[in-house]
């Protein structure tokens, strides 16, 4: 396969030679021909062309093939660069795919959209949601039964992620962790995470309706959700890279989390600037976080507030 893709490229480029090349036979046969018929010893003169009306006509004929080659050899060379673009954003498209939304996975594609490959420091709301009580869950569940589950609870969790244009930044076992404000940004990025986490502890009400109709127990998850300066970028080896936030934003987001109990949705007062009176909260005990010498006020989001829910 790999050699018959050189040869392919080697013809594509070589069309005008090729133009050429075709010319000289054919110029070389007519000549020939001219001799065979007029019966005359002289082959540089028919070579040559026996009158000025023949020469300029083969010379017509020459220009005319290597017009052709140059204009095959255009026409496969864009081809070729537009095959190899579709197959570029094909790959690219398939990538984002798993981290955005459709639409934006396309505006990253279209280039409407950048993506920064260096680090960058971003302001960014992350979510972490994790499923209370795995680990004894894990240990009563056969794993191919568990494996089915997360797979069908993420899916469910991802829809409602993507509906609020979030970021899905990694699966850490039942745990996953999303990103508004990197790579995209929007002006209610921390709006949108709580709506979104509304929405994942709603759709979860469904998703518990479906497994306990079929005999399997319901699962709960609570929410954690900060906002703060954040360095993204991608990280990784030189084989293997993903896009990611690091910072203190994030290790706080996921405190939050580990803290929250089953159905709860825990906001820091950081994100709590952002979102205005949109929503009903309740302020909870303060969490003492490791490496923060302050507590963190903690709101536990009960719902969005009828009058928000048009706007």
């Amino acid at each position: 396969m790999k050699k018959a893709s050189k040869s392919r490229v080697g013809i594509t480029d070589q069309m005008v030679l090729i133009g050429f090349g075709l010319a000289a036979v054919y110029w070389i046969l007519e000549s020939l021909l001219s001799i065979f018929l007029s019966y005359k010893s002289n082959f540089f003169q028919q070579l040559l062309g026996p009158d000025i009306d023949q020469i300029w006509a083969r010379l017509i004929v020459v220009c005319l093939f290597v017009i052709y080659g140059a204009h095959t050899q255009f026409t496969m060379n864009e081809r070729k660069k537009a095959a190899e673009k579709m197959q570029k954003d094909a790959a690219t498209r398939a990538r984002f795919q798993k981290l955005l939304s459709p639409d934006l996975a396309e505006r990253v594609v279209s280039g409407e959209l950048k993506v920064e490959k260096g680090g960058e420091s971003r302001m960014a709301t992350v979510l972490f949601a994790d499923i209370c009580g795995f680990t004894a869950m894990s240990e009563k569940t056969p794993p191919s039964e568990m494996l089915q589950m997360l797979n069908e609870y993420f899916e469910v969790m991802v829809d409602k992620v993507f509906r609020h244009e979030g970021t899905v930044d990694k699966f850490i076992g039942d745990e996953m962790m999303v990103i508004w404000g990197a790579p995209v940004t929007h002006a209610d990025d921390p709006v949108r995470a709580v709506r979104a986490a509304l929405d994942m502890q709603s759709a979860l009400v469904e998703f518990n309706k479906r497994r306990t109709a079929s005999g399997k127990s319901e699962i709960q998850i609570g929410i954690g959700i900060n906002t703060g300066n954040v360095v993204a970028g991608y990280i990784g080896s030189t084989r293997t890279m993903s896009y990611s936030v690091i910072g203190d934003a994030v290790n706080t987001a996921s405190r939050l989390c580990s803290t929250a109990k089953a159905k709860q949705i825990l906001i820091s007062e950081d994100t709590r600037k952002f979102i205005g009176d949109l929503f009903e909260l309740v302020e909870l005990e303060p969490i003492h976080a490791r490496g923060k010498f302050k507590p963190i006020r903690v709101f536990n989001v009960i719902d969005e507030k009828a009058s928000a829910s048009k706007k």
